[in-house]
């Protein structure tokens, strides 16, 4: 049994299917929860069962932000997406540091 929850992705296209981060594309044709309107894709944390970060793909670099801050933070930028999970993962950590302080 996993300790892991996603929303249902059947007519999403997976470009980063790990255990426990998950991260697909959305567009205006394939629409999840309004975020198409700013984004090319969404990274979900299958432990929170949330959306943890969104981006789009521009010149080949994954660019995006944090979803669940009430500020903007940006996480690092990436030649691909697993290395754009691997950055949210570290940026959702240091998040969580920081509120603990």
């Amino acid at each position: 049994m996993s300790n892991y929850a996603f929303p249902n992705l059947s007519t999403f296209e997976v470009i980063f299917n790990g255990r426990r981060y998950k991260a697909f594309r959305v567009s205006k044709s394939n629409p999840f929860k309004d975020t198409e309107e700013y984004a090319d894709f969404v990274v979900w944390d299958g432990l929170y069962d949330a959306q943890v970060a969104h981006g789009i793909i521009k010149k080949k670099k994954y660019i995006g932000f944090l979803s669940f801050s009430h500020i903007e933070i940006q996480v690092d930028t990436a030649n691909d997406i697993s290395s754009f999970v691997k950055n949210t993962s570290k940026a959702q950590l240091r998040f969580f540091r920081d509120m603990e302080r």
